[in-house]
């Protein structure tokens, strides 16, 4: 029954608006059921529910009649994240609350500013610092620091990786999304959040816990700005020994995206590190990376590294030669198209930097946007993006535009150097690397 009424609060939002109000209560009864399973859909139906009211009150005024709806979800997440024992349930109710805090953000208006003043903001913050510090009802049990007893060491571990894992990914949702609600502001509310995820990500702890911590590291830094830079130089360290000795390649990509957004938001205090994260990352972006999703994400990291500053790594002789080098080989992505925007962001930043030491690189760069327009020009032929989706393996077309100026201008600029290089690309590739650029 919980599972329909989300259904129908999904997929019908404009028929089922007039019915939210009947269902509010019933479902905020459901998330405290006795059943963990019955609880789970009832915070998933409570989610739909708050949504589905948002999409019935646009802003900038109208949003504050879904309020009702939006607090009933997130009280009934708080009441999971103090009370439930049950770790499935818990995690299903961050999930749940972080799609409603997205939800509130995206429609803007009094919604925002109704989250902080109702004290969803800080509840929430609160409840999943203690998960992240092991002091959930549903975490009773957990050992703190990861290890197991004599004789049963193995066995705790394994349980530890696979039930304490789950909670934790609910937090992964969950904070990342207040952190962007807030901005920020919510920097010095951070601080025994990141000493906690800084535990998690000891060596003691199991790959997939580490992995998890790293991933709402970075998601928080990423929301918050230049205000977490503090935080960054005592992240960096623990990424950098993940790139060189992680087993899992979900670990190893992770981190190597944390230790490019670091870079990028740390500025001054991410600067001591530049060197050994190129030394780490040359690793990775080489053919003895076996696992594409891994040198898709140091390709990224490589370009956030190289274009920060004003492109100021491309001039450091330890870091700029072989890593521009390395980076340009590991184009195109492959597998994560989700950081199209900063590698391919990082070759039209060398492009304009006019840096001697990329000259050299540019016809490789020419080609790779060659490459990159062609094959998404034919995917497009063969499956154009509709509404309905088909982004997932494409090359954002903000992106594209973005690498058809780069061209366009620097045709402008440098004509006789330009033009040849371009004419030197199959013709399939011209073709497409011109329908990029803007009209003359």
């Amino acid at each position: 029954a919980c599972k329909a009424v989300a259904s129908y609060a999904h997929h019908c939002p404009v028929a089922f608006r007039g019915y939210i109000d009947q269902f509010v209560d019933k479902m905020g009864n459901m998330a405290d059921y006795m059943h963990e399973m019955v609880r789970m859909q009832a915070h998933a139906a409570l989610a739909r529910l708050a949504q589905c009211a948002l999409l019935g009150a646009p802003p900038p005024t109208g949003n504050l009649s879904a309020m009702p709806a939006v607090d009933a979800a997130l009280n009934a997440a708080q009441r999971a994240m103090l009370e439930d024992d049950d770790r499935d349930a818990v995690a299903a109710a961050m999930e749940a609350a972080a799609e409603v805090v997205k939800s509130v953000g995206a429609a803007a208006g009094g919604g925002i500013a109704h989250l902080h003043s109702a004290g969803h903001i800080t509840g929430l913050a609160d409840h999943c610092l203690a998960v992240l510090e092991g002091r959930a009802m549903c975490q009773e049990g957990e050992d703190e620091e990861g290890g197991g007893g004599a004789g049963g060491e193995d066995e705790e571990e394994d349980e530890e990786a696979e039930l304490g894992q789950i909670v934790l990914e609910g937090c992964a949702e969950l904070l990342p999304a207040l952190a962007t609600i807030a901005g920020a502001s919510f920097a010095p509310a951070f601080k025994p959040h990141f000493a906690a995820l800084l535990r998690r990500t000891g060596a003691n702890r199991p790959e997939g816990q580490r992995s998890v911590a790293y991933a709402t590291l970075v998601e928080v830094v990423r929301a918050i700005g230049s205000a977490a830079t503090p935080v960054v130089p005592l992240a960096l360290p623990g990424c950098l020994r993940e790139l060189r000795a992680a087993e899992t390649a979900g670990l190893r990509r992770n981190c190597t995206y944390c230790a490019g957004v670091m870079v990028e938001v740390g500025g001054a205090a991410a600067a001591p590190f530049h060197g050994a994260l190129a030394q780490a990352l040359a690793h990775l972006l080489s053919s003895k990376e076996p696992d594409r999703g891994v040198r898709d994400n140091a390709a990224s990291s490589a370009a956030r590294l190289l274009s920060v500053d004003g492109c100021a790594a491309v001039r450091d002789p330890a870091v700029g030669p072989p890593l521009v080098s390395l980076f340009l080989a590991a184009l195109p992505l492959v597998e994560d198209f989700e950081e199209a925007a900063s590698a391919y962001g990082g070759v039209c930043a060398l492009l304009r930097s006019g840096d001697p030491g990329v000259s050299a690189h540019v016809p490789r760069m020419l080609q790779v946007i060659g490459q990159v327009a062609a094959e998404e020009a034919g995917k497009e032929a063969e499956e154009p993006i509709t509404a309905q989706g088909g982004e997932a393996d494409r090359v954002p077309a903000e992106v594209l535009a973005a690498m058809g100026r780069t061209v366009a201008d620097l045709l402008a600029q440098f004509p006789a150097q330009i033009s040849p290089v371009l004419a030197a690309l199959p013709a399939e590739h011209q073709t497409a690397v011109r329908a990029l650029m803007p009209p003359a």
